[in-house]
C-alpha cells in the first residue's frame, strides 16, 4: 500500500500595479504616467482628451501615487491641469 497523495500547491497570481488609468475627464482608461526620477518629476496625461499634468515626485512614488496627486488636482479644480492636445 503507498502513501496517500499530496495536493498539489495552488499559487495566487501576484497583482501588478496597472500602468493605463481611467480618465476623470473623459472616462477613458487612457492616462498613462512617464516618471522622469532624475528631474523628480512625473508627466500624467490622457492620450484621449489631452488632460495634462506635471506632479513632483521622490524617490519612493510610484505611478499610482501620480496618478493619485493628478485625480486630486482635477476634483479640486486646480488651473494647472491643463486640457491640451498633443
Amino acid at each position: 500500500m503507498g502513501r496517500r497523495r499530496r495536493k498539489k500547491v495552488q499559487r495566487r497570481p501576484e497583482r501588478r500595479i496597472p500602468t493605463v488609468f481611467e480618465c476623470p475627464s473623459c472616462g477613458e482608461n487612457a492616462v498613462k504616467v512617464e516618471i522622469n526620477k532624475a528631474e523628480e518629476l512625473a508627466t500624467v496625461g490622457c492620450g484621449n482628451c489631452g488632460l495634462t499634468k506635471k506632479v513632483k515626485i521622490t524617490k519612493l512614488t510610484e505611478t499610482v501615487d501620480a496618478y493619485s496627486e493628478f485625480v486630486d488636482a482635477f476634483y479640486e479644480g486646480e488651473k494647472a491641469v491643463s486640457n491640451e492636445r498633443k
